[in-house]
């Protein structure tokens, strides 16, 4: 861990470089200017906003994803409100308690370690929706799913969560009067349905929430979308020839001319032309054979 003090109480500062290297431990150095520490690289910037000269836009600006605090002797619109307007994170007025200073520190440290891997597992997320290929239903809700290939239903939730700028809660329904529903900007996403209790009580509730539910079964009086891959593997489902042959025109046709995909499937052209019509498959756009 590495501390910038930019500050120009020289014994201010040195007494809380000694504080911060006993507590923390890292190497803590002190700068007078901002300029001065606009090149040297840190973890964590304390800052007095007041110093006065060029660079504090700069420095800020340049480090806006590392911890910055700033310790003002006084509070206005130019020592502290502009500064957090550029990336700075919070601000502590001055005469200040060393150790709310490092509770502060040790706090952010951790805000920045939580958004760095909630950022990881956004990524992780996204490329593992990436090789599960869905079609996704309108955001009519509640939604209630059922699907024979697992994870389909938690890609239409990640998905549609994303469409409609929600936070996901997962809801075992098992437990569901345990649930704060009242909670707003969430998309529900639940499961275990058929353990729940007072099922007719809880559609009822159910039926005013943004919510997607999953079940292993149709459930009469609910209107419930079965999902379906648009990938394909024999790890999946069992599919009959008509189904296997539909899939394959409609997964493979825009990457093989009629000819090749034909002949690949043990068809003639003729015969492609008419399941692609039977099957109510709209014909893409022709690739180049090469």
């Amino acid at each position: 861990m590495r501390i910038i003090i930019v500050e120009n109480e020289l014994y201010f500062a040195q007494s809380i470089q000694n504080r911060l290297t006993d507590k923390l431990g890292g190497k803590c150095e002190i700068f007078a200017s901002y300029r001065e520490a606009i090149e040297r690289g840190g973890d964590i910037f304390l800052i007095n906003p007041s110093i006065g000269g060029s660079g504090l836009e700069e420095l800020i600006e340049r480090n806006r994803e590392k911890i910055i605090l700033l310790l003002t002797p006084f509070v206005s619109h130019q020592t502290v409100t502009y500064p957090i307007e550029l990336g700075a994170d919070d601000y502590m007025q001055k005469p200040i308690s060393v150790e709310e200073l490092i509770r502060k520190i040790r706090h952010l440290t951790e805000h920045y370690r939580l958004k760095e891997e909630l950022g990881e597992l956004k990524l992780f997320i996204r490329h593992i929706g990436k090789v599960i290929d869905v079609n996704i239903p309108p955001p009519i809700f509640p939604l209630f799913l059922t699907s024979s290939v697992p994870l389909l239903p938690e890609k239409v939730a990640i998905e549609l969560a994303e469409q409609l700028h929600k936070r996901l809660k997962l809801v075992d329904l098992h437990y569901w009067r345990d649930v704060d529903w009242r909670q707003r900007g969430i998309l529900f996403f639940c499961h275990n349905f058929e353990k729940a209790p007072a099922q007719k009580e809880l559609l009822k509730l159910l039926s005013r929430k943004i919510a997607v539910v999953v079940l292993k079964q149709k459930l009469d009086g609910v209107e419930v979308v079965e999902l379906k891959s648009n990938s394909f593997s024999l790890d999946e489902e069992i599919l009959t020839i008509d189904e296997y042959v539909k899939r394959m025109i409609t997964i493979h046709q825009e990457n093989y001319p009629d000819t090749i995909l034909s002949k690949k499937l043990g068809i003639s052209r003729k015969s492609l032309w008419e399941r692609r019509k039977r099957y109510g498959i709209p014909r893409k756009k022709k690739p180049v054979d090469r």
